[in-house]
């Protein structure tokens, strides 16, 4: 029975984010007539309990694996309705259990991709990639794919996000949110003729640059004299592109693509798709950085799905959350 308590709003007016809340607090109360603490999108202990943050069973259980594995997945994961990784299970977990079903979806939205053959959530490279693993800390990505290009094999490294305004940025640019007091790379430091003047590099002997060099990824013309080009919201984004490639050569791979999959109408986080653009601009092959929106994994679900019961369920509960904010 359909519950008509939404819950209090966290996130008031019409930007993406309160759209977006208020879509999951009224799927919550009269679609899964579950209860909230806190506020509306926040499943109180007995949704918890009974998984109603999952759209499928696969999607719970992908969740807990991850968790039992000790890294990237927290307790917002079962209870935070706008959890970007809880969509990504409610999406992937399907296709993870499906390789053909996400080999007809995603080759519609990956250029060249022929064939998809395992999918890996909250994937951790070992720690010999970048050096920076530290318990919860490091270097990870939500999602790793493995598959056949027109190229030959390849990896795709994915980032999903729902309703976050920005990418995680540099721990030595950060500070500058907190206090002055802590480390924090110059505003005209010279990476681009001593990568050991960044302070991951000096400082804490992560292999963020000497990978992105080894691998040859970057377009130096681009590439500033003095300043960090990857001091802000490009970090991840080049850290995450830098691990598909060192993936790909790990395996033997020939084809390496990193993805960024984000409902296009989150504008506070892609900004007009202005991020993206900067980004493509810094690396030598613009065409190894890609966008999925939502919106078109969404609709590829959909039309995947009709005539086929089980999935129609998950499609429409996809469709239901995720779809058109």
């Amino acid at each position: 029975m359909a519950n008509e308590d939404v819950g209090t709003p966290y996130t008031k007016g019409s930007s993406f984010r309160a759209r977006a809340e208020a879509r999951q607090r009224t799927y919550r109360a009269q679609t899964l007539a579950a209860g909230w603490k806190g506020y509306g999108h926040l499943l109180d202990d007995d949704a918890l309990e009974a998984r109603r943050n999952f759209i499928t069973r696969e999607a719970w259980q992908a969740a807990r694996d991850r968790q039992a594995a000790g890294k990237g997945v927290a307790e917002r994961t079962f209870r935070n309705m706008l959890s970007s990784q809880a969509m990504c299970f409610n999406i992937f977990a399907t296709l993870q259990a499906d390789p053909k079903l996400a080999t007809r979806i995603l080759c519609r939205l990956v250029p060249g991709l022929i064939q998809v053959q395992t999918i890996a959530f909250e994937y951790t490279p070992s720690n010999d990639v970048f050096g920076d693993q530290t318990g919860q800390g490091g270097v990870d990505c939500d999602l790793l794919i493995e598959g056949l290009w027109d190229g030959g094999p390849g990896i795709l490294v994915m980032e999903t996000k729902f309703v976050e305004p920005d990418f995680s940025i540099c721990g030595f640019r950060k500070h500058e949110r907190i206090a002055k007091s802590k480390p924090m790379c110059p505003e005209d430091v010279p990476v681009k003729s001593d990568a050991h003047a960044c302070l991951y590099e000096s400082s804490k002997h992560y292999l963020y640059w000497a990978r992105s060099l080894e691998h040859d990824t970057l377009n130096a013309a681009s590439v500033p004299e003095k300043g960090c080009p990857f001091g802000g919201e490009l970090w991840q984004l080049w850290v995450n592109h830098t691990l598909a490639h060192v993936e790909a050569r790990n395996r033997r791979a020939k084809v390496a693509r990193y993805a960024v999959c984000a409902p296009a109408s989150n504008n506070e986080l892609l900004q007009g798709g202005e991020v993206l653009s900067r980004f493509r601009a810094l690396v030598k092959d613009p065409s190894t950085v890609l966008f999925i929106d939502v919106d078109r994994l969404v609709d590829e679900i959909l039309s995947a799905s009709a005539g086929n019961a089980t999935l129609a369920e998950w499609a429409r509960g996809v469709q239901a959350r995720y779809h058109r904010i």
